[in-house]
């Protein structure tokens, strides 16, 4: 049955990962939303690389990186000591190993609570491919409206609650797969820690807490916000049991030794500037009523969970009946993460970062109650047995076209005109791949590239960290809290790009620590005659690299 299980990560990842960086007419593509992730860690990974310790902020010239970056440390070791492998190639090959490893690692979490092996796989499948009916309401609304189903190719269809209903976006766990490893790690980890809590065989045992300690403070440095939830949800378990057992002082005795290991990797996490101190020097986190859940609640409640819910909720009942106190811990997972979820926001996110994070454990701690469910379904005879073999079956069928959908949509690379207003896929042209390599070729690894970040904000966000991997004095990270920083820094180099002479641009650029100016079509669109301007001053900007796509202007140091 895990061999099966094992099957998703092929079935789900194969297609995808083969689009990522596909050449095509009009050069190397990358489809936009679903690569977003997978840009952003050929970032980090080409930063760390580098060897610089503390890593380097690629987006913030002379700042630590502000990022949970230990997930990707080996990925990086290997792109330093192999250079000519394909980046791409290494993290997505990567990705699939930890891909089989989550897999596995449900299916084995699902194990501890489903006494059978093919109920726990049901429930593992599920859980990967019918959770969501947003695809059947986004097809629907098009079927009203009399606009061509075709345009389902076009949506973020995982994400519509938010787009069409302005409430809180839900990515199912196929989202993890493809291109979000390092949570997949981190929820492991997590999960973990929370059932060591739950599975000791005696009241008081300081190793097992220890552990936990441990397994949940990892968690926090792979995957920070998801580590804190799994302590919540460990805290929580433990409480309860105790409060039921009123065994207080073995809960102070073993809270001791969970909590060194936790309190050292909270420690860490300061130490590794993992948190960006906001400038009001408010938290990065949030309390109180996240302003997106209360949103059309129920409405996009039904779509994001729907399928999901109904399943979970029939093997709820039948555990019950059974008094399956095995289900315990994943019961614990449910009300923590969703008092997250209303009450807890991450400040620079549009205030979605939470609801991604609830929505997988959510489905993750679905995946056993769904298994009992099929378990059940399966034991039940006549009328019973029907209605809910019935039940299930409804469920997947509302749940499996949300995965379909979002299967193609993330490899369908999109050569047309943009739909919308929105590039559905972004493309890195020949000439342009050209300009890259002469920047990893012929500059230093700690050299200081930039283009008109304001400009390219919206487009290719991670160009020059991601692909030239080098770093920028201010780049507009969309995976950075706090954004403000980035915003005023990317004010400031457009204002130099728009400079209306090129010794103004010069002073600009030797104050802002830069030591190359890249001009592509974005900046030739927003400045016009830019590189004739800056042509005119060779001895302070000469002009290293062209051709019909990039010019590279060498900033020269200023005289002593």
């Amino acid at each position: 049955m895990l061999l099966l299980a094992l099957l998703l990560v092929p079935v789900l990842v194969s297609r995808p990962f083969a689009m990522v960086g596909v050449e095509t007419s009009r050069g190397v593509a990358y489809r936009q939303y679903f690569t977003a992730d997978h840009v952003w860690r050929r970032t980090v990974v080409a930063e760390l690389a580098k060897g610089d310790f503390l890593p380097k902020n690629p987006y913030y010239i002379d700042d630590p990186l502000h990022y949970y970056w230990l997930p990707h440390l080996l990925d990086a070791v290997d792109h330093r000591v192999r250079p000519g492998v394909d980046l791409d190639e290494l993290l997505l090959t990567r990705a699939i190993l930890v891909d089989a490893m989550f897999v596995a690692g449900l299916y084995g979490l699902a194990r501890q609570a489903v006494p059978v092996p093919w109920a726990a796989l049901a429930g593992v499948v599920c859980a990967f491919l019918a959770t969501s009916a947003e695809a059947l309401v986004a097809a629907a609304t098009l079927w009203r409206d009399g606009a061509p189903l075709g345009t389902l190719r076009f949506l973020n269809i995982d994400a519509i609650s938010r787009w069409n209903y302005n409430g809180m976006p839900i990515d199912g766990l196929q989202r993890i797969l493809w291109y979000q490893p390092h949570h997949a790690v981190g929820y492991l980890l997590g999960f973990l820690g929370v059932m060591a809590v739950a599975r000791r065989t005696r009241p008081r045992d300081p190793a097992v807490f220890a552990v936990a300690g441990l397994l949940l403070a990892l968690s926090t440095l792979v995957s920070s916000f998801a580590g804190l939830m799994f302590t919540a949800i460990a805290a929580v378990y433990e409480a309860t049991n105790t409060a039921v057992r009123r065994a207080w002082v073995t809960a102070v005795f073993n809270a001791a030794y969970a909590a060194l290991p936790l309190a050292l990797g909270s420690a860490l996490v300061m130490a590794l500037h993992y948190v960006d101190q906001p400038p009001d020097e408010l938290s990065v986190v949030r309390l109180g009523l996240n302003p997106l859940t209360p949103e059309n609640f129920w409405t996009v409640t039904a779509m994001s969970f729907g399928p999901a819910v109904i399943m979970g909720s029939l093997g709820a009942a039948a555990a019950w009946q059974r008094r399956l106190r095995d289900l315990l811990p994943f019961a614990t997972v449910l009300p923590v993460v969703w008092w997250f979820y209303f009450y807890v926001d991450i400040r620079d996110h549009q205030d979605v970062y939470v609801g991604w994070r609830v929505g997988h454990l959510t489905f993750m701690a679905l995946i056993p109650f769904i298994g009992v469910a099929f378990l059940a379904v399966r034991e039940w005879r006549g009328a019973a047995r029907a209605a809910g073999a019935t039940l299930l079956a409804i469920a997947a069928l509302l749940g499996l076209p949300t995965t379909i959908v979002d299967a193609f949509n993330t490899q369908d690379v999109v050569l047309d005109v943009p739909v919308g207003g929105w590039n559905h896929s972004e493309f890195i042209s020949r000439n342009e791949q050209d300009g890259l390599q002469w920047l990893r070729e012929h500059t230093s690894s700690d050299a200081v590239v930039q283009v008109d970040t304001q400009t390219r904000a919206a487009n290719m966000w991670a160009f020059i960290p991601a692909f030239a991997e080098r770093r920028m004095a201010v780049g507009l990270p969309l995976s950075m809290v706090p954004l403000m920083k980035y915003q005023v820094g990317a004010g400031r180099i457009h204002r130099l790009y728009h400079a209306d002479s090129a010794a103004t641009a010069y002073e600009l650029a030797v104050r802002f620590g830069i030591d190359y100016l890249v001009v592509g079509p974005p900046e030739r669109l927003a400045h016009h005659g830019i590189e004739a301007r800056w042509g005119t001053t060779p001895d302070l900007l000469p002009l290293v690299f062209r051709n019909d796509a990039l010019s590279i202007f060498s900033v020269r140091p200023p005289r002593e």
